[in-house]
């Protein structure tokens, strides 16, 4: 069996603003793949460089750490390239939320980076599919309560980091889990009650903006949506809404399971809607976080295209980056899939 060995062929992509990518995790895996191309970007315009090398370079394999919006970044710059079948994709855990890193059991780096060159070349692999929001690629994309968290969670980041003292100190508090717990406690959770007092509930219109979709019987087994008696069967959904999303791989990051049948329409995207109160989503949420089904307040569809409109501008998010607040968003199933390592298969074929 032939193995990745000293990386010939394999480019790395590293996020260098990411609190895991340190001088050592780069020199780790240089050391263990001293023959790969190892990057690291600090800014888009790095990033747009390293994308084109990479590009010219064709790598059968390209590693990519430092988070879910590392990964969407890295697809969009290649897609910009031109690029249409992607190479494979090995998605290593140094970001923050690492959705996609544990979808695919990329494990902890450290004992992952000493195991890459006794791995096979002709990697084992997970097809998924990619979502186009409006042009741009994503694994997911949420409105509503994922998108107050993420961009409070930014907005919070840039007030430590202009501290006048103590910033450097305040950035690594702040950042990952605790940060995020942080801004949800301190600053979703009190923001979303006042808004809910003076502005009410906001309202979801889901529109099926393709041809057929499906969604779940109380069994967790597809069936085709027709629509409620006397209604346009494009209407998917209308009434209160917490969180829209969609998504093609299960998790939104932190082992929490947004998408349990993200992957249950091969072709299609799954999508969300949550209409339950912060008081419903805290009292049940261990079954939320571990993607329980069924779970009162919950559906799920599966579309290739699918419009949503609020009834006030909702916080929105794509691809785990805050992205300040839309009333309107149109998405589908985008043209492109990737394939992306299967790590414990990997493990196991080393070992044999």
């Amino acid at each position: 069996m032939e193995r990745i060995g000293k990386g010939k062929g394999v480019a790395a992509l590293l996020n260098g603003r990411a609190k895991k990518v340190t001088p050592k995790v780069v020199r780790a895996l240089q050391k263990a793949l001293p023959e790969a191309t190892v990057l690291v970007s600090r800014d888009l315009e790095q990033a747009r460089r390293q994308a084109r090398l990479i590009v010219e370079e064709h790598p059968y394999l390209v590693l990519c750490g430092g988070g879910d919006g590392t990964i969407a970044q890295l697809l969009n710059l290649l897609r910009e390239q031109g690029l249409r079948v992607f190479p494979t994709v090995g998605p290593l855990k140094l970001g923050t939320g690492n959705a996609w890193a544990n979808s695919v059991g990329a494990g902890d780096f450290c004992k992952l980076v000493g195991q890459l060159p006794r791995l096979p070349r002709q990697l084992p692999t997970q097809t998924f599919n990619l979502l186009d929001v409006e042009g741009t690629l994503c694994h997911f994309a949420g409105l509503g309560w994922d998108g107050k968290v993420l961009n409070d969670y930014l907005r919070n980041l840039d007030k430590r980091s202009s501290q006048l003292f103590g910033s450097r100190l305040a950035m690594r508090f702040h950042k990952g889990l605790g940060g995020y717990l942080y801004a949800i406690s301190r600053m979703s959770i009190p923001d979303e009650w006042r808004r809910l007092w003076t502005e009410g509930t906001p309202r979801l219109t889901l529109e099926n903006a393709g041809q057929e979709a499906f969604t779940l019987d109380a069994h967790g087994n597809l069936v085709p949506w027709g629509g409620l008696a006397g209604l346009d069967p494009k209407l998917l959904y209308e009434g209160p809404v917490s969180v829209a999303a969609s998504g093609t791989v299960a998790e939104f990051g932190f082992r929490l399971r947004v998408f349990p049948f993200a992957r249950a329409k091969p072709g299609f995207v799954n999508v969300r809607v949550y209409a339950g109160s912060i008081g419903d989503a805290l009292r049940t949420l261990p079954r939320l976080w571990m993607g329980r089904y069924p779970l009162e307040g919950m559906h799920d569809f599966f579309v290739k295209s699918a419009r949503m409109r609020f009834s006030r501008p909702m916080p929105f998010e794509i691809g785990g980056d805050g992205a300040g607040e839309r009333d309107l968003l149109e998405l589908s199933v985008a043209p492109e899939t990737v394939e992306v390592v299967d790590w414990p298969t990997a493990r196991d074929m080393a070992r044999s």
